[in-house]
Protein backbone atom coordinates (compact mmCIF):
# COMPACT_ATOMS: atom_id res chain seq x y z
CA UNK A 1 0.00 0.00 0.00
CA UNK A 2 1.59 3.39 -0.68
CA UNK A 3 2.55 5.51 1.82
CA UNK A 4 3.69 9.54 1.41
CA UNK A 5 5.84 11.43 3.52
CA UNK A 6 3.25 11.81 6.36
CA UNK A 7 2.69 8.34 6.74
CA UNK A 8 -0.60 8.32 5.92
CA UNK A 9 -2.04 5.93 2.83
CA UNK A 10 -5.78 4.58 1.88
CA UNK A 11 -7.11 4.81 5.79
CA UNK A 12 -9.35 1.87 4.83
CA UNK A 13 -9.55 0.87 8.59
CA UNK A 14 -10.58 4.21 9.61
CA UNK A 15 -13.03 4.38 7.17
CA UNK A 16 -14.11 0.78 8.30
CA UNK A 17 -14.51 1.87 12.03
CA UNK A 18 -15.94 5.08 11.63
CA UNK A 19 -18.70 2.76 9.45
CA UNK A 20 -19.07 -0.12 12.07
CA UNK A 21 -19.61 3.11 15.11
CA UNK A 22 -22.27 4.79 12.47
CA UNK A 23 -23.53 1.35 11.98
CA UNK A 24 -24.25 0.76 16.10
CA UNK A 25 -25.68 4.31 16.50
CA UNK A 26 -28.39 4.21 13.65
CA UNK A 27 -29.77 0.54 14.97
CA UNK A 28 -29.81 2.08 18.32
CA UNK A 29 -31.70 5.11 17.24
CA UNK A 30 -34.11 2.97 14.61
CA UNK A 31 -35.17 0.36 17.57
CA UNK A 32 -35.63 3.20 19.97
CA UNK A 33 -37.66 4.42 17.85
CA UNK A 34 -39.26 1.62 16.57
CA UNK A 35 -39.92 0.41 20.38
CA UNK A 36 -38.01 -1.99 20.35
CA UNK A 37 -36.19 -2.27 23.54
CA UNK A 38 -32.16 -3.31 22.83
CA UNK A 39 -31.15 -0.34 25.25
CA UNK A 40 -28.11 1.66 24.62
CA UNK A 41 -24.47 0.80 25.09
CA UNK A 42 -25.33 2.05 28.52
CA UNK A 43 -26.40 -1.27 29.43
CA UNK A 44 -23.18 -2.66 28.79
CA UNK A 45 -21.20 -0.71 31.06
CA UNK A 46 -19.10 -2.07 33.73
CA UNK A 47 -18.88 1.27 35.10
CA UNK A 48 -22.70 1.93 35.60
CA UNK A 49 -23.38 -1.40 36.88
CA UNK A 50 -21.13 -0.87 39.39
CA UNK A 51 -22.52 2.46 40.44
CA UNK A 52 -25.89 1.04 40.70
CA UNK A 53 -25.19 -1.76 42.58
CA UNK A 54 -23.56 0.87 45.03
CA UNK A 55 -26.29 3.78 44.88
CA UNK A 56 -28.88 1.46 45.13
CA UNK A 57 -27.55 -1.43 47.69
CA UNK A 58 -28.59 -3.99 45.05
CA UNK A 59 -27.12 -5.84 42.31
CA UNK A 60 -28.61 -5.03 39.08
CA UNK A 61 -28.78 -8.78 37.54
CA UNK A 62 -30.52 -8.13 34.53
CA UNK A 63 -27.33 -5.88 33.30
CA UNK A 64 -24.57 -8.50 34.30
CA UNK A 65 -25.14 -10.67 30.95
CA UNK A 66 -24.38 -7.78 29.11
CA UNK A 67 -21.07 -6.57 31.22
CA UNK A 68 -20.01 -9.95 31.24
CA UNK A 69 -20.08 -10.39 27.74
CA UNK A 70 -18.37 -6.90 27.20
CA UNK A 71 -15.18 -7.51 29.51
CA UNK A 72 -14.98 -11.06 27.45
CA UNK A 73 -14.79 -9.15 24.11
CA UNK A 74 -12.53 -7.24 25.58
CA UNK A 75 -10.47 -9.78 27.42
CA UNK A 76 -10.11 -11.65 24.07
CA UNK A 77 -9.69 -8.97 20.94
CA UNK A 78 -8.56 -6.20 23.02
CA UNK A 79 -9.88 -2.70 23.09
CA UNK A 80 -11.84 -3.24 20.02
CA UNK A 81 -14.53 -1.64 21.58
CA UNK A 82 -12.30 1.91 22.43
CA UNK A 83 -11.81 2.10 18.13
CA UNK A 84 -14.64 0.56 16.81
CA UNK A 85 -18.08 0.71 18.54
CA UNK A 86 -17.26 3.78 21.49
CA UNK A 87 -19.18 6.49 19.71
CA UNK A 88 -16.50 8.83 20.98
CA UNK A 89 -13.96 7.13 19.10
CA UNK A 90 -16.43 7.52 16.40
CA UNK A 91 -15.88 11.66 16.63
CA UNK A 92 -12.06 11.41 16.98
CA UNK A 93 -12.09 9.80 14.05
CA UNK A 94 -14.30 12.24 12.02
CA UNK A 95 -12.65 15.76 13.74
CA UNK A 96 -9.83 14.71 15.67
CA UNK A 97 -9.15 14.43 19.32
CA UNK A 98 -6.55 13.18 21.52
CA UNK A 99 -4.72 12.51 18.40
CA UNK A 100 -5.13 15.53 15.26
CA UNK A 101 -6.06 12.50 13.45
CA UNK A 102 -9.54 13.26 11.29
CA UNK A 103 -11.88 11.80 8.96
CA UNK A 104 -8.78 11.83 5.93
CA UNK A 105 -6.01 10.52 7.89
CA UNK A 106 -4.17 12.95 9.67
CA UNK A 107 -1.27 11.14 11.49
CA UNK A 108 -0.52 11.53 15.24
CA UNK A 109 2.74 13.18 16.75
CA UNK A 110 6.00 10.92 17.31
CA UNK A 111 6.52 11.60 20.73
CA UNK A 112 9.30 9.32 21.31
CA UNK A 113 10.98 8.88 18.39
CA UNK A 114 14.00 10.51 18.89
CA UNK A 115 14.73 7.82 21.33
CA UNK A 116 16.41 5.05 20.80
CA UNK A 117 12.69 3.12 21.63
CA UNK A 118 9.92 5.04 21.31
CA UNK A 119 8.03 3.50 23.74
CA UNK A 120 10.41 4.69 26.32
CA UNK A 121 8.36 8.55 25.66
CA UNK A 122 5.11 7.80 24.85
CA UNK A 123 2.30 8.20 27.18
CA UNK A 124 0.75 5.37 28.33
CA UNK A 125 -3.00 4.82 29.48
CA UNK A 126 -2.57 5.43 33.78
CA UNK A 127 -4.75 2.55 35.40
CA UNK A 128 -3.70 3.82 38.36
CA UNK A 129 -5.71 7.12 37.53
CA UNK A 130 -8.20 5.44 36.09
CA UNK A 131 -8.84 3.32 39.37
CA UNK A 132 -8.90 6.26 41.59
CA UNK A 133 -11.66 8.27 39.63
CA UNK A 134 -13.67 4.67 39.86
CA UNK A 135 -13.51 4.64 43.40
CA UNK A 136 -14.18 8.34 44.02
CA UNK A 137 -17.39 7.90 41.35
CA UNK A 138 -18.46 4.89 43.86
CA UNK A 139 -18.26 6.87 46.92
CA UNK A 140 -20.15 9.58 45.66
CA UNK A 141 -22.85 7.30 43.96
CA UNK A 142 -23.18 5.47 47.49
CA UNK A 143 -23.69 8.76 49.54
CA UNK A 144 -25.71 10.22 46.81
CA UNK A 145 -27.96 7.27 45.65
CA UNK A 146 -27.57 8.14 42.40
CA UNK A 147 -24.88 7.12 39.41
CA UNK A 148 -23.08 10.26 38.95
CA UNK A 149 -20.73 9.13 35.93
CA UNK A 150 -24.14 8.72 34.03
CA UNK A 151 -24.43 12.96 34.25
CA UNK A 152 -21.41 13.11 32.12
CA UNK A 153 -19.96 10.17 30.81
CA UNK A 154 -18.71 10.69 27.08
CA UNK A 155 -21.04 7.94 25.81
CA UNK A 156 -24.09 8.99 27.86
CA UNK A 157 -23.85 12.42 26.20
CA UNK A 158 -23.49 11.37 22.69
CA UNK A 159 -26.56 9.57 23.12
CA UNK A 160 -28.29 12.63 25.01
CA UNK A 161 -27.62 14.73 22.59
CA UNK A 162 -29.16 12.53 19.61
CA UNK A 163 -32.03 12.01 21.66
CA UNK A 164 -32.00 15.63 22.36
CA UNK A 165 -32.06 16.56 18.76
CA UNK A 166 -34.65 14.27 17.54
CA UNK A 167 -37.06 15.17 20.37
CA UNK A 168 -36.23 18.87 18.75
CA UNK A 169 -36.95 17.63 14.90
CA UNK A 170 -39.87 15.61 15.66
CA UNK A 171 -41.78 16.81 17.97
CA UNK A 172 -40.30 20.00 18.24
CA UNK A 173 -39.26 20.35 22.33
CA UNK A 174 -35.98 21.98 22.35
CA UNK A 175 -33.96 21.69 25.73
CA UNK A 176 -31.31 22.78 27.87
CA UNK A 177 -29.85 19.36 26.76
CA UNK A 178 -29.37 20.37 23.15
CA UNK A 179 -27.10 23.55 24.16
CA UNK A 180 -24.96 21.29 27.64
CA UNK A 181 -25.14 17.63 26.16
CA UNK A 182 -22.90 18.65 23.17
CA UNK A 183 -20.88 21.39 25.17
CA UNK A 184 -19.83 18.71 27.67
CA UNK A 185 -18.90 16.22 25.06
CA UNK A 186 -16.50 18.71 23.59
CA UNK A 187 -14.86 19.48 26.50
CA UNK A 188 -14.26 15.85 27.43
CA UNK A 189 -12.69 14.93 23.66
CA UNK A 190 -11.32 17.90 22.49
CA UNK A 191 -9.69 20.34 25.14
CA UNK A 192 -9.51 17.24 28.12
CA UNK A 193 -7.72 14.85 25.64
CA UNK A 194 -6.21 12.13 27.96
CA UNK A 195 -9.86 11.55 28.82
CA UNK A 196 -9.45 8.01 27.56
CA UNK A 197 -6.28 7.11 29.01
CA UNK A 198 -6.26 8.48 32.53
CA UNK A 199 -9.97 9.80 33.45
CA UNK A 200 -12.28 7.63 31.88
CA UNK A 201 -13.47 4.86 34.93
CA UNK A 202 -14.10 2.24 31.78
CA UNK A 203 -10.78 2.39 30.88
CA UNK A 204 -9.87 0.60 34.56
CA UNK A 205 -11.84 -2.52 33.50
CA UNK A 206 -10.91 -2.62 29.94
CA UNK A 207 -7.08 -2.04 31.57
CA UNK A 208 -7.40 -5.55 33.68
CA UNK A 209 -8.44 -7.08 30.86
CA UNK A 210 -6.09 -6.32 28.62
CA UNK A 211 -2.94 -7.31 31.09
CA UNK A 212 -4.43 -10.93 30.62
CA UNK A 213 -5.35 -10.14 27.21
CA UNK A 214 -1.42 -9.34 26.14
CA UNK A 215 -0.23 -13.05 27.59
CA UNK A 216 -3.29 -14.84 26.30
CA UNK A 217 -5.43 -13.48 22.61
CA UNK A 218 -4.78 -11.78 19.29
CA UNK A 219 -2.06 -9.17 19.48
CA UNK A 220 -0.50 -6.70 16.12
CA UNK A 221 3.08 -8.82 15.64
CA UNK A 222 6.11 -7.74 13.14
CA UNK A 223 8.15 -9.95 10.92
CA UNK A 224 11.55 -9.57 12.06
CA UNK A 225 12.87 -10.39 8.58
CA UNK A 226 10.97 -7.73 6.88
CA UNK A 227 10.24 -5.01 9.27
CA UNK A 228 12.48 -1.32 8.34
CA UNK A 229 12.30 0.04 11.97
CA UNK A 230 16.02 -0.22 12.00
CA UNK A 231 16.53 1.79 9.14
CA UNK A 232 14.33 4.94 10.49
CA UNK A 233 11.22 3.68 9.29
CA UNK A 234 8.70 5.77 12.05
CA UNK A 235 5.33 5.01 10.34
CA UNK A 236 3.60 2.50 12.71
CA UNK A 237 4.31 4.73 15.70
CA UNK A 238 3.18 8.42 14.31
CA UNK A 239 0.22 6.44 12.60
CA UNK A 240 -0.85 5.06 15.94
CA UNK A 241 -3.33 6.86 18.44
CA UNK A 242 -1.60 5.46 21.29
CA UNK A 243 2.16 5.94 19.97
CA UNK A 244 3.00 2.64 20.04
CA UNK A 245 5.47 1.00 18.46
CA UNK A 246 4.91 -2.17 16.88
CA UNK A 247 8.35 -3.09 15.90
CA UNK A 248 9.95 -2.63 19.90
CA UNK A 249 6.46 -2.74 21.75
CA UNK A 250 6.01 -5.18 24.56
CA UNK A 251 3.43 -6.67 26.71
CA UNK A 252 2.71 -3.64 28.81
CA UNK A 253 2.84 -1.03 25.35
CA UNK A 254 -0.14 -3.67 23.93
CA UNK A 255 -2.04 -3.45 27.02
CA UNK A 256 -3.04 0.30 25.34
CA UNK A 257 -3.98 -1.48 21.83
CA UNK A 258 -7.29 -0.62 20.72
CA UNK A 259 -6.73 -3.08 17.89
CA UNK A 260 -7.74 -0.16 15.20
CA UNK A 261 -5.07 -1.40 12.92
CA UNK A 262 -3.56 1.61 11.64
CA UNK A 263 -0.21 0.03 11.79
CA UNK A 264 -0.87 -3.18 10.17
CA UNK A 265 -2.50 -1.15 7.03
CA UNK A 266 0.07 1.40 7.19
CA UNK A 267 3.20 -0.22 7.62
CA UNK A 268 4.85 -0.06 4.15
CA UNK A 269 6.63 -2.92 4.33
CA UNK A 270 3.37 -5.35 5.48
CA UNK A 271 5.68 -6.57 8.15
CA UNK A 272 2.59 -6.06 10.53
CA UNK A 273 -0.14 -8.61 11.62
CA UNK A 274 -2.11 -9.79 13.69
CA UNK A 275 -2.16 -13.08 15.78
CA UNK A 276 -1.07 -15.41 19.13
CA UNK A 277 2.36 -14.82 19.11
CA UNK A 278 4.45 -12.86 21.48
CA UNK A 279 5.06 -9.66 20.64
CA UNK A 280 7.98 -8.82 19.47
CA UNK A 281 10.67 -7.85 22.81
CA UNK A 282 11.82 -3.95 23.30
CA UNK A 283 15.17 -5.00 23.91
CA UNK A 284 15.48 -6.21 19.90
CA UNK A 285 16.18 -3.11 17.73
Amino acid sequence: MPVDKKGTAMNKMRYLRIGAATAVLVVIFAATFAHIPIGTLCALCPVGFAELSVASGSIPWALLPGVLILLAIVFLLGRVFCSWVCPTSLLRNIFGGRKPRGLTGQTGICSGCNQEDPNDGRTRNNLFAQGIVLAVLLVISFIVHFPVFCLFCPIGLVFGTMFAVSRMLFTWQPGWDLVVFPALLALELFVLRRWCSAICPLGFFFGLMAKARTKLSFLPKVNEQTRIHVEGCEVCTTICPENICAATSDGRDLEDCTMCLDCKEHCPSRSISVGTAKPSSSTQQ
